[in-house]
């Protein structure tokens, strides 16, 4: 899955892609509100999550949410974007994605990688749109998040060290993040998350 296309990591596609698409920013992650103490989020490590609100997930992991997270920048991405709803979408992302998103009736609220000098709230991320669905949770305040489904494993491995700076961040807030299995952080039944 990852990525054979010679550009795929190239930061000149995802300053072109930011320069196409901030022209349709009307809405970013600010106009958005989700004031939960917890937040579920779901990546496509498993097929099965738990039914709670607010949920978030990557539009990969394919299951009814809160809000949708990608940072993808691939131009096939938009065959991912299935469901109409709430997404959370990152400047870098292939000007594909938001029309499809459009197409479909959704609502798209912006972020900038902390790399670009744009005036919208920006999100570190790591590179993989998991790890942005936990940092944008992680911005709204959240202070218990539980991951289902977010592993790092196989060719995931290459966001390692983005996830550590990730997870440094959220905890320097003081947010708690529990998942349901894998070994990135404290594992936690669901029923005794829902009781913290």
């Amino acid at each position: 899955m990852f990525r054979k296309v010679p550009d795929y990591w190239d930061t000149d596609v995802y300053r072109e892609n930011a320069e196409k698409n901030i022209r349709y920013v009307d809405k970013t992650i600010a106009d958005i509100k989700f004031d939960d103490k917890k937040i579920l989020v779901c990546g496509r490590g498993t097929t099965s999550h738990p039914n709670f609100s607010p949920r978030f997930s990557t539009p990969t992991t394919d299951i009814g949410s809160d809000l949708y997270v990608t940072v993808d920048h691939s131009p096939s991405y938009e065959r991912f974007i299935t469901r109409k709803g709430n997404y959370a979408i990152c400047l870098i992302t292939n000007p594909n994605v938001p029309k499809k998103i459009l197409e479909l009736g959704g609502s798209i609220y912006w972020f900038s990688p902390e790399y670009l000098d744009y005036e919208i709230p920006k999100i570190f991320f790591g590179k993989n749109s998991g790890l942005a669905a936990l940092a944008v949770a992680s911005y709204f305040g959240a202070k218990f998040i539980l991951l289902s489904g977010i592993f790092l494993t196989g060719p995931y491995t290459q966001f390692a060290d983005g996830a550590k700076v990730v997870f440094n961040q959220i905890r320097k807030k003081g947010t708690k993040i529990f998942s349901l299995e894998g070994n990135l952080v404290d594992n936690i039944t669901f029923d005794k998350w829902c009781d913290l």
